[in-house]
C-alpha cells in the first residue's frame, strides 16, 4: 500500500517536472531565437568562442602623483600637553549652586544610627527608609525602603534625617 502510493507520487512529481523543464526548454529556445543563435542537442556546444584576450598594457605613470586614502592611527596623534577645554553642555549653572557643591552639606557631617528614619535621594525620587548599617571611611549609608524592603548604598550627601 506504502509502496504504490510512494510510486504515484513519484510518478506525479515526474510528470510535473517534466512539464516544467519542457516548458523551460521552449523558453530558452525562443530566446536562442531572438538572439539569432542555432539550437541544437547541446547548448554549450553552439556557443560561439571567444577570442583570446591579449594581456593588459603596462599601466602609465600618472603625471600627478595619486594619494590613497589612509585612515589615521591612533597612535599618529601627538600627544596633548594641557587638559582638553570642557564645553558646557545642558542648562547652565546659577551662579549659588557652584558656591555650594565645594561647601560640605550639612547632611554629610550628621552621624546615622541603625534604625533610625531616613528619607533618600534615587533618581527622580525620593524614598522613606530605615538605616540598616553606616560606613564612615566610604561615607555611605546601606537603607532599607519603606515600601517595598529593598535595601540600597547611598551616599551621606543623598540621605537626610527625618
Amino acid at each position: 500500500m506504502q509502496n504504490d502510493m510512494r510510486s504515484t507520487i513519484q510518478a506525479a512529481v515526474a510528470e510535473e517536472v517534466g512539464k516544467a523543464m519542457g516548458r523551460q526548454l521552449e523558453l530558452l529556445v525562443k530566446i536562442a531565437q531572438f538572439l539569432g543563435i542555432e539550437p541544437g542537442p547541446t547548448p554549450a556546444a553552439s556557443a560561439p568562442k571567444r577570442a583570446p584576450v591579449s594581456p593588459p598594457a603596462p599601466k602609465r605613470t600618472p603625471s600627478v602623483p595619486v594619494r590613497k586614502w589612509v585612515k589615521p592611527q591612533a597612535a599618529s596623534k601627538p600627544a596633548r600637553t594641557e587638559p582638553a577645554p570642557q564645553k558646557s553642555r545642558g542648562r547652565a549653572r546659577a551662579a549659588g549652586r557652584t558656591a555650594t557643591a565645594t561647601t560640605p552639606s550639612p547632611e554629610a557631617s550628621t552621624s546615622y544610627a541603625a534604625g533610625q528614619e531616613v528619607r533618600y535621594k534615587q533618581g527622580r525620587g525620593t524614598f522613606s527608609a530605615k538605616v540598616k548599617s553606616v560606613d564612615e571611611k566610604a561615607k555611605t549609608v546601606t537603607v532599607a525602603r519603606v515600601s517595598d524592603g529593598k535595601e540600597v548604598v547611598r551616599p551621606f550627601d543623598k540621605v537626610t534625617p527625618v
